[in-house]
């Protein structure tokens, strides 16, 4: 009844859906469900975050601002722009213990204000990433002197000198560089917080659930939690998770079924293209529970590979795909070569991505998954 009453008024309803901005940022942020009115919301907002990136309305002059400072595709703003870009960048204020930064930039009028604004935000994100930076250097010296912590089946980290507001990143870190589950805990505040971060299927808040008696607060989803506790009870959690974990593992385990990796649709390399990207892209907005769409290229004949930070990512080109497709693995950089060097061929599954870099936008083919090709 409201609705169709609404719809009567085009200002109106022009005026209720630019709230939608907002709302599509903690969408994505809050890893919400992108199906049924999620989907709505994050889909009409990312409309009007371009329309805002070009100055087609004016409703929030502190956001502008902030989207000037984001390289955008020329196009369109996506999902994975509020996702990887906008939210992170908003949410560094709270991780720095600056919230109001965030808040008084959302909330200003005024051009000269909120592009001042705007800037110290940046400067906020860029002190996060500091950071993080730092505390990855400190726990690699943590675990060089307490090795056996890596040979658990969970990795636990916590030092008096880790620094606050980046435990989750840190513990994703983490994850993806010894390939198993990761809590990371530090000071704050007089008291402790974490973040616990999975590395495959496993559900993190059944493990945090054993220590449900040990924690202040505890909450969060399937592959990722944080929870609060006193410092002195930090020995007693480490303990409680090392007591836990096998079994935990194993019953995660038990509960899913043998993964095998699959696909939306199966392609030959010179399939890898741009008609196929914006074929699917009616699917956006993607996240959680709407995952990108997953392509397989099986027996892919890689070459011109190109390691990058130390070998920890890879650029490389598939035999037979269009030259202007980029191919990327992050993270197992290593891995990959290494399974290339002894093997012929391999079968790919990834996910075709926009990127935008000094304005310019290119597709890229992202490879989540590989192993040795079977049949070559």
């Amino acid at each position: 009844m409201v609705l169709s009453g609404i719809l009567k008024y085009p200002a109106i309803l022009e005026q209720y859906l630019q709230n939608f901005d907002l709302a599509s940022v903690g969408t994505v942020s809050d890893m919400m469900p992108l199906h049924g009115e999620n989907r709505i919301i994050v889909r009409e907002g990312c409309k009007i975050l371009f329309k805002l990136h070009r100055r087609e309305t004016r409703h929030r002059e502190g956001l502008f601002q902030l989207l000037q400072l984001i390289e955008l595709a020329d196009k369109h703003v996506t999902s994975k722009d509020l996702g990887w870009v906008l939210g992170p960048m908003i949410n560094s204020a709270g991780r720095m213990n600056r919230t109001e930064v965030a808040l008084n930039l959302l909330l200003e009028e005024d051009p000269q204000r909120a592009q001042s604004g705007a800037k110290e935000l940046q400067k906020l994100n860029e002190e996060r990433k500091e950071r993080t930076k730092r505390n990855l250097f400190k726990v690699d010296g943590f675990l060089k002197r307490k090795k056996e912590r890596t040979e658990k089946p969970v990795l636990f980290c916590y030092e008096p000198d880790f620094e606050p507001g980046v435990s989750g990143i840190v513990a994703t870190r983490l994850v993806e560089e010894y390939k198993k589950p990761v809590l990371f805990i530090t000071p704050d505040h007089g008291h402790a917080k974490g973040s616990i971060r999975a590395y495959g299927k496993e559900n993190v808040l059944n493990l945090l659930k054993k220590a449900e008696s040990i924690f202040l607060q505890f909450g969060g989803h399937k592959e990722a939690g944080g929870f609060s506790l006193d410092l002195e009870k930090i020995p007693e959690l480490a303990k409680t998770i090392f007591e836990h974990a096998d079994n935990w593992l194993e019953e995660e385990q038990k509960q899913t079924i043998l993964e095998q990796t699959p696909s939306l649709i199966s392609l030959r390399p010179e399939e890898l293209n741009p008609k196929i990207f914006q074929e699917l892209s009616i699917f956006e907005p993607f996240g959680h529970e709407n995952p990108v769409p997953l392509y397989s290229i099986k027996n892919a004949k890689v070459y011109h590979t190109k390691p990058m930070t130390d070998g920890k990512h890879v650029r490389f080109r598939i035999l037979g795909a269009p030259e202007s497709i980029q191919c990327l693995v992050w993270n197992r950089g290593k891995d990959f070569l290494e399974l290339l060097s002894k093997s012929e061929s391999l079968d790919l599954w990834g996910s075709l991505e926009e990127s935008t870099f000094r304005s310019k936008t290119s597709l890229q083919f992202v490879v989540n998954y590989f192993q040795e090709s079977e049949n070559y």
